[in-house]
């Protein structure tokens, strides 16, 4: 050893180990914080009818912690709803959040598979695609939609929306491609049952009824559904709709 130097004490390396951990601690709190932080104003934001900002939200909170599965199925709960508020005839930009939305949420299932509102996004966005290109067009995502809200329901037995999604996939895909129309009411009842508040749930249900020549109970759920609360943009979106049909159908 040279003369005038002396060799680090042992207490002195561990002191340098706290610092060195202490700062991860606190890098790792911040990047956290910031996640979290993006995911609450995101969805304040999918709350007030801001989806595109609420987008960049959720895109904020994947870049803090690209490992949070919350975030991205968020993000692309954001991206279907931003796309059906587009403007009809930009079929370019709906298809690209679909698709987005299909990216961003089977991501998450793979992050967290065990998590139900993950596999659900997935479903919501898949099913929302094959909508926007046609059923017949697209029988390779009709499976898909129906395996992972099945997946969801095995993980969640109460996950009303894959209840209420389920009705409307039964309802709507013809039976070669996996449609089974006696599934279509027992899976809106079961909506319902969970979430009986939820206008969005006895909207889709009277539309369905309207549809299968069953107006009686159609205005049923439409007379409640125009008593109910309304506290989200979309909410109020529904409540609207439903006050519409019910004036169509007295």
């Amino acid at each position: 050893m040279e003369h005038g130097t002396r060799r680090p004490s042992r207490s002195h390396g561990r002191a340098h180990q706290l610092v060195r951990v202490a700062l991860a601690a606190l890098l790792l709190g911040g990047l956290l914080g910031a996640a979290l932080g993006n995911v609450d104003a995101g969805l304040r934001l999918i709350d007030q009818g801001d989806f595109q900002d609420a987008i960049r939200a959720f895109e904020d909170a994947v870049a803090s912690d690209d490992r949070d599965a919350r975030a991205h199925y968020l993000l692309a709960r954001a991206a279907v709803y931003a796309a059906g508020a587009l403007p009809a005839d930009d079929d370019e930009g709906r298809e690209a959040l679909f698709q987005r939305a299909a990216d961003a949420a089977q991501r998450a299932t793979r992050l967290a598979p065990g998590d139900p509102a993950a596999h659900f996004e997935v479903a919501r966005a898949l099913g929302r695609l094959a909508q926007y290109r046609g059923v017949l067009q697209s029988l390779n995502l009709a499976s898909r939609v129906s395996n992972e809200l099945d997946r969801t329901l095995e993980l969640d037995p109460e996950h009303a929306g894959a209840w209420h999604a389920r009705g409307l996939f039964h309802h709507d895909v013809p039976w070669i491609a996996g449609g089974r129309g006696g599934l279509v009411v027992p899976s809106f009842e079961r909506a319902i049952a969970i979430e009986p508040d939820e206008i969005a749930h006895r909207l889709a249900f009277a539309r369905v009824l309207v549809d299968r020549g069953d107006e009686v109970r159609a205005l049923e759920h439409l007379r409640v559904a125009v008593t109910l609360r309304a506290s989200t943009y979309l909410d109020r979106q529904d409540l609207q709709a439903a006050r519409a049909l019910l004036a169509e159908l007295e």
